[in-house]
């Protein structure tokens, strides 16, 4: 039996690496060797990165040496603080976040900046901030790890039911993908919350559980701007249960936290929402470092070197266009079977990342559920060539994210949305041609069904 499934496993191999050098490089590697490849060179790339470097720091000058915890979790480590030692509304006091996330570690170039997340996550984060930092930091790691590879796991299962190896190596990329392991995991961002949110919603959609999909899907609002498209997806794909079990897990959240903070929490909230959005530019030039973030609208300043309105003139159309060319394939998604659904999801979050007006790079992580999601549908619908180009190019962003992460340092520019436009124009034509042979199929049913009726 298990000879069998070796046979069978190379042969799928061959079939899908058809010009494979086996003269040069041997025979065909089955899924189980590319598994254990490519896990070993991610442990080799985490020792030789980080733990090799960190422990030869330490080793030279000591564990004040260490620039750990990052700056990046002392901003969640902090506000919880501020949520177990004052009163809630003051968690939007500036100058009082300043000075608490100065005393838990200053900085010596440049300042912190305003932290803008909603009570929920001070109030979540305040758990973490009654042990010391360095063990709360460990601990989230530990968490976010476990989220994101959960969110990642849930819809590649469902879309490669049964394939232990093939969810394995989604794994993988997802997890070697540099804003992962960089941008969120090594600096303790909460990224991953966004995956695990979005990743658990769609498995309980997949399973007809339509309103706790939708209550999973709330989590999403602790950051906003991630739900541009996300409810608006919702809205024209007819996703109504879904969309009243998010409205109702929003609900929760916010009754919640009135309860504990009280109704002051929210107008403070709002002002200093305001704030936040004039120290990030988003009524005009942003002041924040562009090459950290991947939105088209920071893409053009950081390619221009600056914001006019000749930039807006052409941004504006631009992004209006796609945004509208997504709104009706959305629309025609509804009735057109589940690979266009498939489809219709990666398509909204990987343009959600782009048509934004505040994406950190951290925040791409979320192409990671749109990738798999897409290739589970042109392998539904048994578009050979597309998930050969599709994979090829997933593999690529995986491994050239992390030269892409120097060219940013280097140059001040983030190149990854180019990468991800590419992405996210392929998933329109794959949604809109799935959205045809849906249609087709149905109306094929339809009439089979007719016609069997009518002989009865």
């Amino acid at each position: 039996m298990e000879g069998d499934i070796r046979r069978a496993d190379l042969t799928r191999s061959r079939k899908e690496f058809p010009r494979w050098p086996s003269h040069i490089l041997g025979p065909v590697p089955g899924l189980k060797e590319m598994n254990l490849a490519c896990w070993g060179l991610l442990a080799g790339l985490l020792i030789t990165r980080f733990l090799f470097p960190y422990w030869l720091q330490f080793r030279s000058g000591g564990a004040a040496s260490l620039h750990y915890p990052p700056v990046d979790f002392n901003y969640f480590y902090g506000i919880g603080r501020i949520a177990n030692e004052y009163p809630l509304p003051r968690l939007y006091d500036y100058s009082l976040q300043l000075r608490t996330f100065n005393e838990i570690a200053p900085v010596h170039d440049g300042a912190y900046g305003p932290s803008p997340y909603p009570p929920f996550v001070a109030l979540f984060f305040s758990l973490f901030a009654r042990f010391p930092i360095l063990p709360a930091f460990l601990l989230w790691a530990g968490v976010s790890l476990s989220i994101y590879l959960t969110g990642i796991a849930a819809v590649a299962k469902d879309v490669f039911p049964g394939e232990k190896l093939k969810v394995s190596l989604c794994c993988f990329f997802a997890v070697a993908y540099c804003p992962f392991l960089l941008n969120t995991l090594a600096i303790g961002q909460i990224a991953a919350l966004a995956v695990f949110s979005v990743g658990v919603a769609i498995y309980e959609e997949r399973h007809a559980k339509p309103f706790s999909s939708g209550l999973v899907l709330s989590i999403l609002v602790y950051k906003p701007t991630l739900l541009l498209l996300v409810l608006p997806m919702l809205l024209l794909t007819r996703r109504f249960r879904a969309l009243c079990g998010f409205i109702t897990g929003a609900a929760l959240l916010l009754l919640t936290t009135t309860a504990i903070a009280g109704t002051e929490i929210w107008p403070a909230y709002a002002h200093f929402l305001a704030f936040f959005g004039r120290a990030a530019g988003l009524n005009g030039q942003s002041v924040l470092l562009l090459r950290q973030y991947i939105d088209l609208r920071s893409f053009v300043q950081a390619v221009w070197g600056g914001w006019s309105k000749a930039e807006l003139a052409i941004l504006i159309p631009v992004a209006g266009m796609i945004a509208a060319s997504l709104g009706v394939l959305l629309w025609r998604s509804a009735n057109a079977g589940r690979p266009a659904q498939s489809l219709a999801w990666a398509a909204t979050l990987t343009w959600t990342l782009l048509l934004n007006v505040y994406v950190p790079v951290y925040d791409s992580i979320l192409v990671s559920v749109a990738a798999v999601l897409t290739l589970g549908a042109i392998r539904n619908l048994k578009w050979n060539a597309a998930a050969g180009w599709v994979t090829l190019l997933l593999v690529f962003i995986s491994i050239v994210s992390w030269e892409l992460d120097a060219i940013a340092v280097r140059h001040g520019i983030q190149l990854l949305p180019i990468f991800l436009v590419i992405l996210g124009i392929g998933q329109l034509y794959f949604l809109r041609r799935a959205i045809g042979e849906g249609l087709e199929k149905a109306v094929h049913e339809l009439s089979a069904g007719d016609e069997l009726r009518v002989s009865s």
